[in-house]
């Protein structure tokens, strides 16, 4: 295949994901509501775990517990989605690795990739102060990232909630580095706060929910493109 044949079959992919803008919301918004409830049922599951620890008790804990927690909860959700992609391509007589969902799975890899590296650097240095921060407004970074990486032939709604993310964990950082710590911000012993359960809550668990009500499909509704 020469590269005008290579441009050419591109561009058909590219054409041919535009043109199933519904499939993706289909898809997506099922996936979502997996996932924003999982990510809540997790954050109340580790707060009453977090409030039968003092901090001094808390901080001898392991503090893996988060990262793991996640873990579990990542698994899930893309268990539910594998379900969700294989179902879909079967109702539409199509494999299920098809050219458009390695389009897909190629713009989502580079962010997700950076993503995992980061966060088994963080699990690797042991726990610090606010290392439950750190991760979480990471993990916000680099899944918006991976979200805007498809916004040329995503739906709009997912480019929305990719900006939504990555504002999101922009802001943490930012407070974090000008306030010097969340220690301005939350009174009392702010290294050890669950402030960390209370942003991955309100980003993975409520954004989620929030998109999933809105892009969830309708009968006789047009394509988003």
């Amino acid at each position: 295949m020469n590269e005008q044949e290579r441009a050419e079959e591109h561009l058909k992919t590219i054409r041919r994901l535009m043109e199933r803008g519904t499939i993706y919301r289909a898809i997506s918004a099922p996936t979502a509501l997996v996932g924003g409830l999982l990510s809540l049922m997790a954050s109340w599951y580790y707060w009453k775990w977090f409030s039968k620890f003092g901090p001094n008790d808390y901080i001898s804990t392991d503090q893996n517990n988060f990262l793991r927690l996640w873990l579990v909860v990542l698994a899930l959700t893309v268990a539910a989605n594998t379900v969700f992609i294989v179902t879909g391509a079967k109702k539409r007589g199509e494999p299920v690795l098809s050219a458009s969902m390695k389009a897909a799975f190629t713009a989502l890899a580079p962010a997700f990739l950076v993503g995992g590296v980061f966060t088994f650097y963080f699990a690797g240095m042991g726990w610090v102060p606010m290392t439950d921060v750190y991760m979480s407004a990471g993990w916000c970074v680099f899944y918006g990232l991976g979200l805007l990486a498809t916004s040329h032939f995503a739906p709009r709604s997912l480019t929305v909630l990719g900006w939504a993310f990555l504002l999101s964990g922009l802001a943490a950082i930012a407070i974090d580095r000008w306030s010097h710590g969340f220690h301005d911000v939350m009174p009392g012993e702010p290294d050890v706060q669950p402030i960390g359960i209370c942003f991955m809550a309100v980003t993975f668990g409520l954004y989620h929910l929030i998109y999933a009500l809105c892009a969830w499909p309708r009968k006789g509704t047009a394509p988003e493109l």
